[in-house]
């Protein structure tokens, strides 16, 4: 694997935000945790290469460590993202909002 080009800031915070389908990246200065090490690194740290057909492979920074977006987690939250957690939060909505409708209508 080939290491890319010296990417620019800009550059690297739009591969991490196009290539990390688990985690949304605001800045290169957010964190995450690895759950295969255990390192906590930021945006900056992440270890860019390109495979053999040209894209970018995003990897922790730790040395021989083979933790990639996937096994990435939020630090204080780790085992689930701000994504899954609103959705999660609206499924129990939607469900709460659909049962009390239930129980109107047998009531009535």
């Amino acid at each position: 694997m080939a290491t890319p080009r010296h990417l620019p800031l800009g550059e690297r915070l739009l591969i991490l935000r196009a290539t990390d389908k688990f985690r949304e990246w605001h800045s290169l200065d957010d964190k995450r945790v690895c759950v295969l090490c255990d390192k906590t690194f930021s945006g900056r740290q992440v270890e860019m290469t390109l495979d053999r057909f040209g894209q970018v492979e995003l990897h922790c920074p730790t040395e021989g460590c083979k933790g990639g977006p996937g096994k990435w987690v939020y630090p204080g939250n780790p085992l689930v993202s701000e994504i899954a957690y609103r959705d999660w939060q609206r499924a129990l909505e939607e469900r709460n909002s659909d049962s009390a409708s239930t129980q109107l209508s047998s009531a009535a």
